[in-house]
């Protein structure tokens, strides 16, 4: 009888060290689900906004209250998405998108400064377009990340990968011989970042 509960209890500890492996699996996978559902809400707010912004009638006085307001709303739809908190293996796309927020944020302080004003101001105009088409190259970038793309060169941004291992100090002394040990071994994680 002493025999099987010794028996029994490992057998329990490896069904609980499954299951709750199991369960970190699940949460990973929920989270990456929601993640992919933030993504998809957020393209198609961005594509339909651009959208908006394309169909507008220049000859219109109500078209620059619209555009005001697209813009806000554009604004208020990036610095959201900011919040999300990206699964590990998006971690990168933190800073183009902080980098897109900031921009589309400028973008839309002056637009206001340039209809708002008693006299059209060409060069708040100007600058506004600059910072939204910024903050729009920032915003690809970012979904160049998500899908695994490779950032096209126009784009002119360098991403470099992040390496978590401890050994890459030896494995650069070693030269071949790490190589060699390397594609035996499971790759080290990484994190890709873009800078400009």
């Amino acid at each position: 009888m002493l025999n099987k509960k010794y028996i029994l209890l490992p057998a329990a500890l490896f069904c609980a060290l499954c299951l709750s492996g199991c369960n970190k699996s699940n949460e990973d996978e929920i989270a990456l689900a929601s993640f992919s559902t933030s993504v998809e809400d957020f393209t198609k707010y961005m594509k339909d906004a651009e959208e908006k912004i394309n169909m507008l009638d220049v000859e219109q006085k109500e078209s620059v209250d619209e555009l005001l307001s697209i813009l806000e709303g554009m604004n208020d739809k990036v610095a959201a998405f900011c919040n999300v908190a990206p699964p590990s293996q998006y971690v990168g796309i933190t800073n183009p998108l902080n980098t897109a927020s900031e921009h589309m944020s400028s973008a839309v302080s002056y637009y206001h400064s340039a209809y708002e004003s008693d006299t059209f101001n060409e060069n708040d105009a100007s600058v506004a377009y600059q910072h939204y088409q910024i903050s729009m190259k920032w915003i690809r970038i970012a979904g160049y990340m998500i899908a695994g793309d490779e950032i096209p060169d126009d784009e002119h941004v360098t991403v470099y990968e992040e390496t978590n291992d401890s050994h890459i100090l030896d494995k650069w002394l070693d030269g071949d011989k790490a190589e060699d040990a390397e594609d035996s071994e499971t790759a080290p994680e990484t994190t890709s970042e873009a800078v400009e």
